[in-house]
């Protein structure tokens, strides 16, 4: 029996250390292990993601020059402010060298255009300020190609974006051929924030193009009206 003991007794010992082995060693290990493949896994995952930046940041990098053009061809669509000066010697001289004669040109108070339901905002880029649209109406007077001419010049010669949404086109008091046209459609321009309709405009006048600037221009000096909103 007392050989039949002792082997029992090292077999319990030796179950008894392999546990302990398991509880004390092994497991925190394992755990450990498990834990480091965890943190090993992510980050690779941060590493993929942050060599997917630094391709996106080399190709804009890459391709500044194209990129500064494209912002600088926007702000002349969209310039910061209501930019109605400039705006009244563009349209001025395309009215001239088509042909046409501007006889009135109203602006409106900026609006905030309403996001569609669930839509975000419009971002600017630029804090505090927002984006705003500027009701436009002006009336011309000229034969019907030069009128044709002028809206052509409108999308081509006039960097300003400018959305003709509405016109009529009427006899002039000088009779045909000379047309009297009338549009209205919207401006557009980042303003600030705070009250886009306190942004307001000046009454001004639409300056002459200088001679020889464009063949048939109308005799005078044309006004141009800017109205403020109650």
């Amino acid at each position: 029996m007392r050989r039949l003991r002792a082997p029992i007794v090292g077999v319990g010992v030796a179950v008894l250390v392999t546990i302990a082995f398991g509880f004390l060693l092994y497991q925190p290990k394992s755990d450990e292990q498990a834990v480091l493949e965890e943190e090993t896994a992510a980050l690779q995952d941060q590493q993929q993601t942050l060599r997917g930046q630094i391709a996106q940041l080399q190709e804009v990098r890459d391709r500044e020059a194209e990129i500064r053009a494209g912002l600088a061809r926007l702000q002349r669509h969209i310039p910061d402010g209501l930019s109605q000066p400039s705006l009244i010697r563009q349209l001025q001289k395309s009215a001239d060298r088509a042909g046409v004669e501007i006889t009135s040109l109203t602006f409106d108070q900026p609006q905030v255009p309403v996001p569609a339901e669930g839509a975000a905002p419009v971002d600017t880029g630029e804090p505090g300020t927002t984006l705003a649209n500027i009701p436009v109406t002006m009336v011309l007077e000229g034969g019907y190609f030069q009128v044709v001419d002028f809206f052509r010049r409108l999308e081509v010669d006039v960097p300003r974006a400018a959305l003709v949404q509405r016109l009529t086109v009427a006899e002039a008091q000088a009779e045909f051929p000379t047309l009297t046209v009338t549009w209205g459609g919207q401006l557009f321009a980042v303003v600030p924030a705070e009250e886009p309709g306190d942004v307001e405009g000046t009454d001004q006048t639409v300056p002459q193009a200088p001679e020889g600037d464009g063949g048939q221009g109308a005799d005078g000096a044309t006004e141009a009206a800017t109205e403020t909103q109650p």
